[in-house]
């Protein structure tokens, strides 16, 4: 995975990494928007099935978040190495993408390896895959 979808915002936080950083990376840009609101992400985490025990506990977490920074910093320490793909997925449906807007917002800045952007590049798609299945759906 070489390709980051990246809002305008994002475009400039990557492009002040180290060149060594850059290289190689594609940008596409985020041009895809979604009003979301709180009783929209409610009934998106509600609905979700996840399986993993560590999501299921972290969802109960979520909603009880009163902001989408809230829930960001709630997605930001937890380690989804372990977790099935499938349930990831599910979960960053049900928080949507403005959640992920603010993950990449926070770690973008602090990319210090390919891995790490590497993470950003799959939160990208994630949230791009989001914002189309939604607007899809409007």
């Amino acid at each position: 995975m070489s390709t980051l979808h990246l809002t305008q915002k994002e475009r400039r936080v990557f492009e002040k990494l180290a060149d060594s950083l850059r290289e190689g990376w594609t940008v596409e840009s985020e041009t895809l928007t979604y009003d979301d609101t709180p009783p929209r992400q409610m009934m998106r985490l509600s609905l979700v099935r996840l399986h993993d025990p560590k999501l299921l506990a972290l969802r109960k977490q979520a909603e009880k978040c009163r902001s989408i920074e809230e829930a960001a910093v709630l997605m930001a320490g937890i380690d989804l190495k372990d977790v099935n793909d499938d349930d990831i997925a599910a979960l960053f449906f049900g928080l949507g993408p403005a959640v992920i807007d603010q993950l990449i917002a926070e770690e973008l800045p602090r990319v210090k390896n390919d891995q790490e952007l590497e993470g950003i590049a799959a939160l990208s798609q994630i949230r791009h895959s989001i914002l189309s299945a939604l607007l899809s759906a409007a």
